[in-house]
């Protein structure tokens, strides 16, 4: 009887060990999914400031400065088409390369 007795503690303290083993297995793998959950969350929330930060830089600025002139105490008016058109062909003429060939005032080449 006694020898049969130890073989039964024994079983009991091996069942008991390989419980404890499997509860410590099963509490680090639940850490592990609270850190991993952790950390996409955050990760979640810095995309979302990046991409609110993005959105924001991303549009036109409205300023009053812009649309009130400060010589007349108004709004401004808008350029003409002529103006503007004009404007942005003294900026391009400037990259007009003169080709000494004769002929018309206008012979060149356009590097713009």
């Amino acid at each position: 009887m006694g020898a049969g007795r130890r073989q039964h503690h024994a079983q009991q303290n091996a069942m008991r060990a390989a419980n404890e083993e499997a509860n410590r297995m099963a509490d680090m793998m639940k850490q592990q999914q609270e850190a991993q959950r952790q950390q996409l969350e955050a990760m979640r929330q810095a995309m979302q400031e990046q991409t609110k930060s993005l959105i924001e830089s991303s549009k036109a600025p409205t300023t009053v400065k812009s649309t009130i002139g400060a010589e007349t105490g108004g709004i401004r008016t808008a350029a003409s088409k002529r103006k503007s058109t004009v404007a942005m062909g003294s900026g391009a003429s400037a990259l007009r390369i003169p080709l000494n060939i004769g002929g018309s005032s206008s012979g060149g080449l356009s590097i713009g």
